[in-house]
């Protein structure tokens, strides 16, 4: 099972939920299983990891690799079993970018937008932390 998470940018949002899960899936003995990445559903070149969002993932003990942000290539799309992403715009983007949904894997993390929450990331990892739960179970219970 191959899980691509996409935002805008690529910088906060998808990496933080591409770390999240990662740790959530060591943690129950899949990664040999499943693995993560994540990208931009908007033409990107090569920015970092934003700075709040790395403090964040330290802050709650989740290992962050080096991050560069990429666009998804239509490659990526056709080697993902799933597309998930941060909130509707980037669902819309991706589709753009992609030339739709052909293989109908593109779907959100939640129900709802995760935002892009300044005061310390603490919503947006809380968010991203629910929707990982959620979509792990899903998985496991397949």
């Amino acid at each position: 099972m191959k899980i691509m998470f996409v935002c805008s940018g690529n910088t906060g949002r998808s990496p933080m939920a591409q770390f999240v899960m990662r740790k959530l899936i060591a943690d129950a003995g899949l990664a040999d299983k499943i693995s993560v990445s994540s990208a931009a559903s908007t033409h990107v070149d090569g920015g970092l990891l934003h700075q709040g969002i790395l403090a964040k993932l330290r802050m709650e003990k989740i290992p962050a690799d080096t991050h560069v942000a990429h666009t998804l290539t239509p490659a990526e799309y056709a080697d993902s079993d799933l597309i998930v992403c941060m909130d509707a715009k980037a669902v819309a983007q991706t589709k753009e970018l992609i030339g739709g949904d052909p293989d109908g894997k593109i779907s959100t993390l939640l129900d709802r937008d995760i935002p892009w929450d300044k005061n310390a990331f603490a919503t947006t990892y809380d968010d991203i932390v629910q929707g990982c739960k959620s979509l792990l179970q899903k998985i496991a219970d397949q």
